[in-house]
């Protein structure tokens, strides 16, 4: 490797940005690679870039989670939109569902004097638009504007600020929506899909922050009668505080249900959307799946929390997202009822649940990611794909010992459910291939399980290696082996490609032509059986795996001596010279044992593992 090609490379890993004519002018004899390389040096560059600004979002985020005063937390999340998109302005509106109107409360970079008093009528611009269908708008020019009715007013402020370009991403916590936040440039400017990701995921986290804030206080406000309550109060932000930190510092659903758990004195049972329990403390992890789905179903539509008269649970709290439900969290029936500020600190909670599962998603979004990746890369570089081994080995995969390459030939359309379908395991590399779905899986009975995941109906072939490298140098003859099953027609189940290996030699993968074959071959037989009922086929096949040894095939077939011998003479007399001729009963044996490999016939399959 020349010195030139390991500065350029050495460059771009510590940040310096891809620079497509070093590294042509590094690889002049070679410019495919170059070009390669030049692609390889955009994607890292995006990826740097985008984690730059994921971190920006969490640190806005953790930044956010320390405010309390709704109008303060409101600035400065426009503040840190405005620094995030990098725009000329940023604007918060707030959204008041009674009136369907939505109300400016904080803004960055305007300078007209009547922005920050803006009213948007209901079912106005842009605004509305992203109320209605609680997905991002964005427009490249305003003034042209015609899918969504103007007012004149707003149309006057928006020209007195010169406004061009406008994003506006709303902040739906559950089934409501609390405003939406707005990016907006002077000069048209098409926004890209990085930029409407960027606001979209602030926006989100936002809003979670937001509607803590006025959960915080709408229960401060509730708290000024009493002593006693205020006390109550500071437990609950201690309470809130300290989930707080543990999300934060990366702590798992576990650990915040058991701190809810000990400062409630009550079991806690966190779920998901489907009732399959997250996290659980004490006995709470006996609750029967019936009483966890009875007491989910109790959460109004509106996603309001509720309590629960009689049974296990108590308390119902929802855990809401940008995207929906996310589950809930069950608390136990304890000795006193819970108060009202109990109630308010679970809700509180609840959100701080929310956020746990924004982490996770995002993070197995990431994992899919990767995983796909090195999945494409093996299959594409095959055995010789030494740089996604590496990748591999890095993720944990164990590279080094056993893996079975699993192949399961479908049609177009349903390749990708397949596919989504087996990505529910994270120790499996699945990728797609142009016949079908391609899975990569450790261990020496994958394939089973690979067919347990989909169903019972589906056909799979697999090969096995005693490493990763092995089973990838299997591939082609794996396909060529499933392509050929598929014509042939096999049933349901797992078969390995050593038993079609033998006819791939022969007919490649032109399962149907070995089919024709076959028919072809056995159809004399096969008319006498239809007619007769004689199992002719069956009985040839047990002639020959046993040298044609009567006694033997007798036995085998469980039938009297004097009975098979009748059936060879009926086979003698059906076939004529073929039993004699070498050429005509090789092929005669081949028919066979592909019918054999068929499983067809009341014939036992050879290597065809039964589900």
């Amino acid at each position: 490797m020349s010195s030139d090609l390991v500065a350029a490379l050495r460059a771009i890993g510590e940040g310096a940005g891809p620079d497509p004519e070093r590294l042509r002018s590094a690889l002049p004899n070679d410019p495919a690679a170059a070009d390669a390389l030049v692609e390889l040096a955009h994607r890292v560059e995006g990826l740097r870039q985008r984690g730059a600004e994921l971190r920006a979002v969490m640190s806005s985020a953790k930044d956010l989670l320390s405010i309390s005063d709704v109008e303060l937390l409101l600035q400065r999340i426009v503040d840190r939109a405005h620094e995030l998109v990098g725009v000329d302005i940023a604007y918060l509106s707030v959204y008041d569902g009674a009136k369907d109107e939505l109300y400016v409360r904080a803004t960055s970079g305007t300078v007209s004097p009547r922005f920050p008093q803006m009213v948007v009528p209901a079912g106005v611009g842009l605004a509305s638009l992203a109320v209605r269908t609680r997905h991002p708008q964005w427009v490249e020019d305003y003034a042209l504007l015609t899918s969504v009715p103007h007012d004149p007013t707003i149309d006057a402020i928006v020209g007195e600020e010169q406004l061009r370009s406008l994003l506006g991403a709303p902040l739906v916590v559950g089934d409501g929506v609390l405003g939406v936040l707005f990016a907006a440039s002077r000069e048209p400017h098409t926004f890209r899909p990085e930029e409407v990701s960027l606001l979209t995921t602030f926006a989100g986290h936002a809003a979670l922050v937001l509607h803590q804030a006025q959960l915080l206080r709408e229960a401060t406000d509730a708290t000024a009668e009493s002593a006693a309550h205020q006390q109550r109060l500071e437990w609950a932000a201690a309470l809130h505080g300290e989930l707080t930190r543990l999300v934060l510092e990366g702590r798992g659903a576990d650990a915040v249900a058991g701190v809810l758990a000990d400062a409630l004195g009550r079991e806690v049972m966190f779920v998901d959307a489907e009732g399959r329990s997250v996290a659980h403390t004490g006995p709470a992890r006996q609750l029967p799946g019936s009483q966890i789905r009875a007491a989910i179903s109790k959460v109004d539509d509106s996603g309001a929390s509720v309590m629960l008269g009689s049974g296990p649970v108590e308390f119902v709290a929802p855990v809401a997202g940008s995207t929906g439900r996310h589950g809930a969290l069950l608390i136990a029936r304890g000795r006193e009822p819970l108060s009202d500020v109990q109630r308010r600190t679970i809700e509180r909670s609840a959100i701080t649940a929310a956020l746990l599962v924004v982490r996770r998603d995002a993070l197995d979004d990431a994992e899919e990611r990767v995983r796909g990746e090195i999945a494409d890369e093996l299959f594409v570089g095959g055995a010789l794909g030494a740089s996604a081994l590496r990748r591999a080995r890095t993720r944990g995969y164990p590279v080094d010992q056993a893996w079975e390459l699993v192949v399961i030939v479908c049609g177009a359309e349903d390749r990708r459910r397949l596919r989504s379908a087996l990505r529910v395991r994270r120790d499996w590399l699945v990728a797609l291939g142009a016949d079908g779905v391609a899975v990569l899986a450790p261990g020496v009975d994958a394939a089973r399980h690979v067919v347990d995941e989909l169903g019972e109906a589906t056909s799979a072939v697999f090969s096995r290696g005693a490493t990763l490298v092995d089973a990838l140098a299997a591939a082609s003859a794996t396909w060529r082996s499933a392509r050929l099953a598929r014509g042939l027609e096999l049933p349901p189940g797992i078969v390995d490609a050593v038993t079609l290996a033998p006819y791939d030699l022969l007919f490649g993968d032109d399962g149907q032509r070995l089919s024709e074959f076959v028919d072809a071959e056995l159809r004399p037989l096969r008319d006498w059986e239809q007619t007769r009922g004689t199992p002719l086929v069956a009985t040839l096949a047990a002639l020959f795996d046993h040298q044609w040894s009567l006694v033997a095939a007798a036995r085998a077939l469980h039938v009297h001596l004097n009975t098979l011998k009748q059936r060879v003479r009926r086979l003698e007399s059906l076939l004529g010279d073929d039993l004699q001729r070498p050429e005509a009963r090789f092929r005669l044996e081949l028919a066979v044992r592909i019918e054999i490999a068929r499983g067809l016939g009341g014939i036992s399959p050879m290597r065809i593992v039964d589900q």
